[in-house]
């Protein structure tokens, strides 16, 4: 979900890479800010970019409640909402959640660069939304290293199950119960307009930009696709080199508006990221990227749904073909694992892509 793009020497430079989607619901409504390279005024390149990728996302979310009881199974059998209906919330009222969904986007972004400073983007395509194909490849992963199940054997295998509940008081409004157990299947995703500015000298070894992010409400939120709200977003980005490093970081500021279904109210999101890029050739090059960043649910009183989450993306980018002329292509593949509170985003996420830019014109 990984970071920036060059790939060594500056006639190599692909641009930012795509991070996979961070929260349940994400690229279907809540805004991921990664890290991404500031414009860079003298690349060689045209000035257009186009972007094509595939992401796949898995979301594997309980409340300690609902780990108890799955974990103390003996057999595989679906989780149903009769059985979470029964299930007290646990450490107390807070009410209980269960996720078992996976998010599968076909992503089209193209980009253009006006003069030296200005880049304006558009993001847009198609989600599915259903139980998935990769559980068993989590599950042997979990096996082969030794790593905890937390339930999963115990539950169907790439099943999909939506399920918030919230008991007693707290939290504000009227009680939360949204329960999803049939599959919302395909549907449109997000569009997300874009524009970012240069800052600073356009000499040196620091880069510096600003971006703004406009969400339009094109997914259905009626099957959790998107959050039937417009949405915004403001970025600090920069980088610079060190020794065969490229870092990269940023500070984001999301304002995301209401979700009716999940009863959440217009809220503020800050998430912040780290990143580091190494080549490992003329033209490959290898992204590690640290993001930490608010959760959209903390309103709901839902347990560790609601904590800020750290997560880890780990990308790899290969040049397919030399810079000079005509048209450059490259392509990536990025991994994204939570790596701290289990409980509260992505699980896994998987995303390949390829890039296009033309020669000068």
């Amino acid at each position: 979900m990984a970071a920036a793009g060059s790939a060594g020497a500056q006639e190599h430079r692909f641009g930012p890479l795509p991070v996979a989607e961070a929260w349940l619901g994400s690229g279907s409504g809540f805004l991921s800010l990664p890290v991404e390279a500031p414009a860079d005024p003298e690349s060689q390149r045209g000035r257009w970019q186009v972007t094509a990728s595939l992401g796949i996302s898995s979301f594997w979310l309980r409340s300690p409640s609902v780990s108890e009881v799955i974990e103390a199974r003996r057999y595989r059998e679906p989780v149903t909402p009769q059985e979470l209906d029964g299930i007290a919330p646990w450490p107390g009222f807070e009410g209980i959640y269960f996720a078992d969904a996976e998010y599968h986007r076909l992503t089209v972004d193209v980009r253009r660069r006006f003069g030296r400073r200005l880049e304006l983007g558009l993001k847009a395509g198609v989600v599915n939304a259903d139980g998935g194909v990769i559980d068993p490849l989590i599950e042997g992963f979990h096996d082969f290293f030794g790593f905890r199940q937390s339930g999963r054997p115990q539950t169907l295998e790439n099943g999909y199950a939506l399920y918030f509940r919230r008991d007693g008081p707290g939290g504000y409004g009227e009680r939360l119960r949204f329960t999803r157990f049939e599959q919302a299947g395909l549907g449109l995703g997000e569009t997300i307009i874009s524009l970012k500015s240069r800052l600073g000298p356009e000499s040196g070894a620091w880069r510096q930009a600003i971006k703004f992010h406009l969400k339009l409400p094109t997914a259905s939120d009626d099957d959790f696709l998107g959050t039937g709200s417009v949405d915004a977003a403001v970025q600090y980005l920069v980088s610079r080199p060190w020794r065969r490093w490229t870092l990269y970081a940023n500070a984001g500021f999301t304002r995301l508006g209401s979700h009716d279904l999940l009863t959440l109210k217009p809220q503020n999101i800050v998430t912040v990221a780290v990143a580091g890029e190494r080549p490992l050739g003329p033209k490959t090059s290898f992204v590690v990227q640290l993001r930490h960043q608010q959760s959209p649910f903390r309103q709901l009183n839902l347990s560790i749904l609601g904590v800020t989450a750290t997560l880890i993306d780990l990308g790899w980018t290969r040049s397919l073909k030399p810079a000079e002329g005509g048209l450059g292509r490259s392509a990536y593949l990025s991994l994204t694992n939570n790596t701290f509170k289990y409980g509260s985003a992505v699980d896994v996420s998987l995303q390949a892509g390829i890039r296009f830019r033309p020669g000068p014109s």
